[in-house]
């Protein structure tokens, strides 16, 4: 049995070793300054506005001046710090629990340790969701664009074919700020828009027949 407990606590203390070295010197330093360079007030500001900058890097989120009213390089140091924090503790899986650890071994002033622990608690599933949306993946087509273009006459030549041609644009919605980003476009001529509906039909039938199976 003391066996056992012995190597219980032999792997905590080795993964709370583990643990304090993922964040850097600069990221420490900055989440001291949170309750004592910068004070409660404007620390619980910073944190609740860090969390928007990790949640929604894409938006366009209004400036808090009286952050940095004070001690601009203090602040900015400490939102990098915020954000790098929280990005951490969702890759690595940490719960309110550990975070909490984490801070503690690391002097932080108390009302900052509850207000980055309560904040991260709260959102914790939303910062998941967030993480798994991070790096490479095939872009989702949501919406499609099309015109027709004939070129009757032009400053190289004098006369034209009159076929038509097809410009497509296939785009999505960003969920964040519902502006719409182009993923590719193309020109194509009638037969071959012709042939990639027909590849387009077999798909379909295809993955008809596998959810059927």
């Amino acid at each position: 049995m003391a066996t056992a407990t012995q190597s219980s606590t032999s792997n905590a203390n080795s993964e709370d070793a583990n643990n304090s070295g993922l964040l850097s010197a600069t990221v420490v330093a900055g989440l001291q300054n949170l309750g004592t360079t910068l004070n409660a007030a404007i620390s619980k500001t910073l944190i609740a506005n860090s969390m928007k900058l990790t949640l929604h890097p894409d938006a366009i989120i209004a400036p808090v001046p009286e952050i940095y009213a004070t001690n601009a390089a203090s602040a900015k140091q400490s939102e990098y710090a915020v954000v790098t924090l929280y990005a951490v503790a969702t890759k690595h899986g940490w719960d309110s629990g550990t975070l909490r650890q984490q801070l503690e071994a690391h002097g932080l002033h108390a009302s900052a340790l509850d207000e980055l622990t309560r904040v991260y608690e709260d959102n914790r599933k939303e910062l998941v969701l967030r993480q798994l949306q991070l790096g490479h993946s095939f872009p989702h087509i949501t919406d499609v664009q099309w015109r027709i273009v004939c070129d009757v006459k032009s400053s190289t030549s004098g006369s034209s074919s009159g076929a038509p041609h097809f410009h497509i644009n296939l785009g999505q919605y960003r969920q964040s700020s519902g502006e719409r980003v182009t993923i590719v476009e193309f020109m194509c001529n009638a037969e071959e828009l012709h042939s990639l509906i027909n590849r387009l039909k077999d798909i379909e039938r295809h993955c008809n027949q596998v959810a059927i199976t």
